[in-house]
């Protein structure tokens, strides 16, 4: 599936052989050896960071297994791991279990369809999946863990917002010399499509609206973290604006509403079966299906939400054949191009039904993991808010699935989303029991929110 994705974007002619730039190598051997290196907290940023300034061209295949830059960026944090021995202190919970489950019926779905070639592929992916999940698992252990990562997050923003500001401006993608992505900057109805080093530019504007309400988890400190907030956010809004897609808006929108929902967050059960009831009515009321509702999403012009809302149609009624173990080809579907562009329909495709209520409830768990934590600070409204930020970043993506399938770079971000619910119930330090030592690094946590912020409270 992977492989057909690469082929539609054009630009195939990297897979599947060792592709090595001088720059790249040194880039990868750069932020490898920072991954082992840095304090455990700024760990997780660096994989971030070589998959924002490195195209998904640059690999090593080794006896038919494809190491792409990103998978051997997990392979370094685990050689940290081993070496620094940070295993200690890591406990099992549910969702990890479900997470395993999950690989492992992908594992046995891309045998069954796709036989040793598919195991193979599978086996790749797995690298990425179980590798980068279980490596933020161990090393982001708490809420001061997570800040760090937001502060990584926020300074990158400002070099990959200039460098899509150059690609809008030249029609040129400096990251085209490592393969990957294409030279030219694509464009539809006349709107340029930047997408840097992303496999996408859709991808590379859901990418950034999934960390947009992370990073504005920040704006109601003081000092240095208050401005690379408003840095941050307004560079995640200059790359969003330069992919020049619905997806991504949407996505952004789905935060900022997120966002807006915290002082009602003790009635989200209410909100939630209000929208669910809702979208009944509407199913039945209207004359086509809800999920046609997609079809007349269009922010930016040219939108093929309509080619969406017809994926959903053509997987209901080809149910007998993903439903066990997903199915190899849907060339006798009637796909515009075989494009499996949305997420939930991508799972299923690949890897049948189960895989998909495991994915659900994956997600679901996620969110729950997030609404006990949130309670269990309420006393810290810094708190409160970091942790809802993590539920809202959760949101986005699921969002996102809706109007994409993920492959490349924000397949690691996802992996690190999902995994953040899951720290949650072992976090034990927060916003309110921070020292001075704390307070005294290079980037000081959220110490204080604004009167209007604790009026939200109320």
């Amino acid at each position: 599936m992977e492989d057909e994705l690469i082929q539609k974007l054009g630009h195939s002619d990297f897979h599947g052989k060792s592709t090595l730039h001088p720059v790249g190598v040194s880039l990868l051997l750069l932020f490898g050896f920072a991954m082992v290196v840095v304090p455990r907290r700024h760990a997780m940023i660096m994989i971030l960071a070589c998959g924002s300034f490195m195209a998904v061209g640059q690999r090593l295949v080794i006896a038919g297994f494809d190491f792409n830059f990103m998978r051997l960026m997990v392979l370094f944090g685990w050689a940290r791991l081993i070496l620094r021995q940070e295993f200690r202190g890591f406990r099992w919970n549910r969702m990890d279990l479900v997470f395993l489950l999950m690989s492992f019926m992908e594992l046995i779905s891309a045998t069954v369809t796709g036989g040793a070639s598919g195991f193979t592929w599978r086996l790749g992916m797995l690298t990425e999946s179980l590798g980068a999940y279980f490596m933020a698992r161990i090393l982001i252990r708490d809420l001061n863990d997570v800040r760090s990562l937001i502060y990584g997050l926020a300074v990158i923003s400002v070099p990959v917002a200039f460098i899509f500001l150059i690609e809008r401006s030249t029609t040129r993608n400096l990251f085209a010399v490592f393969g990957g992505v294409p030279e030219i900057t694509a464009t539809r109805l006349g709107k340029l499509r930047c997408q840097g080093a992303y496999s996408h530019p859709i991808l590379a504007g859901c990418y950034w609206a999934a960390i947009f309400p992370l990073i504005a988890t920040q704006l109601f400190s003081k000092g240095f973290a208050r401005s690379l907030s408003v840095v941050g956010m307004f560079s995640s809004l200059v790359i969003i604006a330069c992919c020049a897609s619905s997806t991504p808006i949407t996505g952004l929108l789905a935060g900022l509403v997120g966002l807006a929902m915290l002082p009602l967050r003790k009635w989200m059960a209410a909100v939630r079966w209000f929208v669910l009831l809702s979208m009944i009515v509407l199913h039945f009321v209207k004359k086509a299906p809800i999920w046609h509702l997609i079809a007349r999403t269009d922010f930016v012009g040219g939108s093929t939400g309509w080619h969406r809302a017809h994926l959903i149609d053509e997987v209901i009624a080809h149910f007998n054949e993903w439903a066990l173990f997903g199915v190899q080809n849907i060339e006798h579907w009637s796909v515009q191009g075989g494009d499996v562009c949305i997420q939930y329909a991508l799972v299923v495709v690949r890897a049948g039904g189960l895989t998909l209520i495991l994915f659900l409830l994956l997600i679901a768990m996620g969110f729950a993991s997030v609404g006990r934590a949130w309670r269990r600070v309420e006393r810290s409204p810094e708190d409160v808010f970091l942790l809802w930020a993590i539920g809202v970043s959760l949101f986005v993506h699921t969002v996102n699935f809706i109007g994409v399938g993920y492959f490349g770079q924000i397949d690691i971000l996802w992996f690190i989303g999902i995994a953040l619910p899951s720290v949650l119930p072992s976090a034990r330090n927060t916003a309110s029991s921070l020292n001075s030592t704390v307070a005294s690094r290079l980037h000081p946590p959220a110490t204080q929110v604004s009167s209007v912020f604790h009026a939200g409270y109320r």
